[in-house]
């Protein structure tokens, strides 16, 4: 007999990671932008350890998860291009064999899971999807969005791209933060 699924608030709970008024707050907050996820809001506001977070959804979507806060052993830009680690939020962080290692800010975005392991079969390589927080793919992004690389596919002068704050989620990030404390 398998053992039901709790909501991802309760889940939380369970585990004690979250207390019952830190999960009122970011379901208050996701009923406003019922566009971010649960485990983004708690990301964002930093209310729990990284590991534990990444626990609770690795484990309710059945994924792996990948916490990767050090140099990347391959260059992300090899596997896939500049715009689509961006806009997928898709980070290949690891190569083993002839299996390319992908987290996924979202991995339950079937859509873009398949498109993603759909070029890089291309190339020849298998798929393996994990799950990382979002923090950690836009702390990637920023080093990928300031790479000569990059700079160099967006124009003939060598100049930044153009990729706004919005395109990474400073804003998100930043109208939490202040929705927050206002309500305190």
């Amino acid at each position: 007999m398998s053992e039901e699924k709790l909501p991802i608030g309760e889940e939380f709970i369970k585990r004690k990671i979250l207390t019952k008024n830190d999960v009122n707050i970011v379901l208050n907050y996701q009923s406003e932008h019922p566009d971010m996820k649960f485990g983004e809001i708690v990301d964002i506001l930093n209310m729990c350890d990284k590991e534990d977070l990444l626990d609770v959804l690795a484990s309710n979507l059945g994924v792996k998860s990948a916490i990767i806060d050090r140099k990347l052993s391959i260059d992300p830009m090899n596997f896939l291009p500049s715009d689509i680690i961006i806009t997928y939020r898709a980070l290949p962080f690891e190569k083993v064999d002839d299996t390319i290692h992908i987290a996924f800010a979202n991995p339950q975005d079937t859509e873009t899971v398949e498109y993603v392991k759909e070029l890089i079969a291309k190339e020849g390589y298998k798929v393996e999807v994990y799950i990382t927080l979002y923090t950690i793919i836009f702390a990637h992004i920023e080093k990928i969005k300031n790479s000569k690389q990059v700079r160099m596919c967006f124009s003939d002068t060598n100049s930044a791209p153009e990729i706004k704050d919005e395109d990474i989620g400073n804003t998100i990030i930043e109208d939490i933060k202040n929705k927050l404390r206002r309500k305190k």
